[in-house]
């Protein structure tokens, strides 16, 4: 049974699902999915029975908020709807933590580009770290736009987690730590490896 959020938010271009940890979005952690996967389909994985990332988040205090986007999003217009998920959770925020901000496959790209977007044009993201897993590797198109804004975040923690086979079109030296490679899970969202390993870095 798939967990029920405490809250919905339509957004041009997906659809963000919110569960908060003590009723109110205190330490926010934002996942976008891969364009295509919905919301509902991130809950499911992320609340897997063989490793749930949202009750561990839940059992250390954070909130996650689940972002599907829409299927065949490019990486600018997936970007626009992650910045305005940012914005988003940023405004209904209690307190002054800040943000973690990732993805997974399409949607880290468009997580690292909206990051690197807003860092361009001298917004305030308010994200302490930025996590990557699986990471698409950009088009030729993606690529030359990236190296105008910035290939990733500058002013947020990065970190990476990458399977083995996987190319996401980073070096490790473009991130401050990367896992150990993985092979990947079959039905969790992250393997309980890599979760265990993101939480014990997140503020």
């Amino acid at each position: 049974m798939t967990a029920t959020p405490n809250e919905t938010w339509d957004l041009r271009g997906g659809t963000a699902w919110v569960f908060t940890a003590r009723g109110l979005l205190g330490r926010p952690v934002l996942l976008a999915g891969d364009p295509g996967t919905g919301a509902d389909d991130l809950a499911a994985a992320a609340d897997h029975p063989s490793y749930s990332l949202l009750a561990a988040l839940r059992d250390r205090g954070h909130d996650l908020i689940l972002l599907g986007l829409d299927a065949d999003a490019s990486m600018t217009r997936a970007g626009g709807t992650v910045e305005s998920a940012i914005r988003r959770t940023a405004a209904e925020r209690v307190g002054a933590g800040r943000l973690t901000v990732g993805g997974t496959a399409g949607g880290a790209l468009a997580a690292r580009y909206a990051l690197a977007s807003m860092e361009y044009r001298s917004l305030d993201h308010e994200t302490r770290v930025f996590f990557s897993h699986d990471g698409e590797a950009p088009g030729l198109e993606d690529e030359a736009e990236l190296s105008r804004t910035g290939r990733t975040p500058r002013s947020a923690r990065t970190l990476r987690l990458l399977d083995e086979g996987v190319t996401d079109g980073l070096a490790d030296d473009d991130f401050d730590e990367s896992a150990p490679p993985g092979t990947g899970a079959s039905g969790p969202l992250l393997s309980e490896e890599y979760g265990s390993w993101l939480l014990d870095r997140l503020p």
